[in-house]
């Protein structure tokens, strides 16, 4: 898997390859990333079910500064880690936490969310819910999901901007 733009491109970075995650190939993070803007204006940036780190990396090449990872898997975590020492991030945080207790337990704000749950976690509102207290007056929520997955089309101060599907996925994005 590769990084695809910004002072990474072209970089390599390792995949989990375990079978509780699922990667998001190099296609989609590109269109993922067209959706919100080529350039990352973000201060910090939370994926919160990072598993390699592939979006939090492509975010931070694209000029997040600081980034925020979350997995519960340790395995999954340590090649996040491996990833951003292999690419010399510093400006990265790492957590091994459940989402909830991350949430509960997390000080930080973000002006960039990427949400990319277990499919099986068809909770989409609850999710938001709990990371609504984190989000920065301007935000913007980037929420991979199973295909037919229920969501909201507005969520409290936030409006849908962007619903693509892909294959068995789904990716959605709400702006404050």
């Amino acid at each position: 898997m590769r990084i695809i733009a910004g002072t990474l491109r072209h970089r390599i970075i390792e995949m989990t390859n375990l079978d509780t995650t699922r990667e998001t190939q190099d296609k989609v993070r590109g269109a993922i990333f067209n959706m919100i803007g080529p350039y990352i204006d973000s201060e910090c940036t939370l994926d919160l079910f990072t598993g390699s780190g592939a979006m939090a990396i492509e975010a931070y090449s694209r000029g997040a500064k600081h980034i925020v990872m979350n997995d519960l898997n340790k395995n999954a975590l340590e090649c996040a880690k491996k990833n951003c020492k292999n690419l010399g991030i510093k400006d990265a945080s790492f957590y091994n936490l459940d989402y909830k207790e991350f949430v509960k337990t997390d000080k930080h704000k973000y002006d960039l969310v990427i949400l990319d749950p277990p499919y099986k976690m068809d909770n989409i509102e609850e999710i938001l819910d709990d990371i609504y207290p984190l989000l920065m007056d301007k935000c913007e929520i980037v929420f991979e999901m199973g295909k037919e997955s229920k969501y909201p089309d507005t969520y409290k101060d936030m409006e849908l901007i962007k619903n693509k599907e892909y294959g068995i996925k789904r990716v959605i994005v709400y702006k404050r």
